[in-house]
């Protein structure tokens, strides 16, 4: 008798929501952050909302207030469960913030676990953005054609660097080697886009994922020659209103902020050549 069943995913993993209070003693809460755990403790701490969102909801000043807040939540967050389970509690540094419950799934991977748990818990866009971009189920997506033309761009300027694209690395706590873009003996890089501005919800969580693993590839207790550099290349839409320009702007420095935190780099640009050069520099 033949299974027609898919493959259950083998990377348990839990998850806990951060929930902020806008209107303190209202008790209407909405969940804007995730601290999300692997079964072999990997751990990564997320925001789920991007700084333009909430400012569209909040107004500039409050919304601004908001997303601050976040990042010293989630990086308190990251921080303390670290060497601890979700099952501990943890109290968030700021008034207003609060943790929920842990929940638990599986997942193939704890990039895959993190947007699972996006789609489930967040109060906004993540899981109307995911339906939407699965539902165009598009020949290519965003992400892989900027991959793609930036490879064939670097084959044409430096084949000696083609060998160097989609390597696979065992990483210490990820529970199975992840594929990264480009590993070099001294520059590592991922590779995203922004397809567009109503999917940006979903472009934050991806690139954050994808931060944490730039992090733990440099960290890796496994390795002996960390890269000395690693930057995560996105692409950005090239032909944008003056409003929509601001949005994505904006959401460029929240990725850099959440990169320097982790002492990472973020290299922007909606050209493939430009940043086909950028690489070659920094992996000379």
């Amino acid at each position: 008798m033949n299974n027609k069943f898919p493959k259950l995913p083998n990377y348990p993993f839990s998850w806990r929501s951060i929930q902020v209070e806008p209107i303190l003693l209202s008790g209407e809460r909405i969940t804007i952050g995730a601290i999300i755990q692997g079964v072999d403790k990997a751990l990564v701490a997320a925001k789920l909302i991007s700084a333009s969102k909430l400012k569209k909801v909040y107004g500039n000043e409050f919304g601004s207030k908001i997303s601050d807040a976040l990042s010293i939540c989630v990086n308190s967050a990251e921080e303390f469960y670290l060497n601890k389970s979700l099952t501990t509690e943890w109290t968030p540094p700021l008034g207003g913030f609060y943790l929920n419950n842990v929940n638990s799934s599986v997942a193939e991977n704890i990039e895959e676990a993190l947007m699972i748990a996006a789609s489930y818990c967040s109060s906004f866009s993540v899981s109307l953005d995911s339906e939407r971009v699965n539902s165009i189920k598009p020949n290519i997506s965003a992400p892989e054609s900027w991959r793609k033309s930036i490879i064939d761009a670097v084959r044409v300027k430096n084949v000696d660097l083609a060998h160097c694209f989609d390597k696979k690395v065992a990483i210490t706590g990820s529970g199975v080697p992840i594929s990264f873009g480009f590993v070099s003996h001294n520059y590592a890089a991922h590779f995203d886009a922004i397809s567009d501005i109503k999917s940006i919800q979903h472009s934050l969580v991806r690139a954050q994922s994808k931060l944490w693993q730039l992090d733990r590839l440099r960290d890796n207790l496994d390795n002996l020659f960390p890269p000395e550099e690693c930057e995560l290349l996105i692409q950005t839409p090239s032909k944008l209103e003056d409003r929509e320009a601001d949005v994505v702007n904006e959401f460029i420095s929240e990725l850099e902020y959440e990169a320097s935190r982790r002492e990472l780099g973020i290299y922007a640009s909606s050209s493939v050549d430009s940043a086909a050069i950028h690489l070659i520099d920094k992996a000379a």
